[in-house]
């Protein structure tokens, strides 16, 4: 089961850095990209899919997600978003006023949607 939460919690944060920098992807790296975290798809799923070799389609997938880490490591997003996170969630946790309550829980939705909107 531990293995299964870290494979999950992997997915998760992939699916983060695709929401924050998805953006600097070019249109092949992109679609591999979502075709592997988002569909979960296999690598010859996505070379079939495309018309690519299966090593072509995980190539491409692992400059994408270099290229995401990369991004992330220097800009520090996707931990910026999990601490407001979870000061959000000490707030939710600890007062009583509905207004700030549900104030701290648009907080959480909006970072956990990656803060696009």
């Amino acid at each position: 089961i531990h293995l299964w939460c870290f494979f999950m919690y992997e997915i998760f944060k992939k699916s983060i850095l695709y929401d924050l920098y998805g953006g600097l992807l070019n249109d092949n790296q992109k679609t591999v990209y979502e075709y592997r975290v988002i569909d979960d798809l296999s690598f010859s799923e996505i070379g079939e899919e495309l018309g690519i070799s299966r090593q072509a389609a995980y190539d491409l997938y692992k400059s994408a997600d270099r290229k995401l880490s990369y991004v992330d490591k220097k800009l520090e997003l996707s931990v910026r978003f999990r601490d407001i996170e979870k000061l959000a969630n000490d707030i939710v946790n600890k007062t009583q006023d509905k207004k700030i309550n549900n104030l701290a829980k648009k907080i959480i939705s909006k970072t956990l949607k990656g803060g696009n909107d």
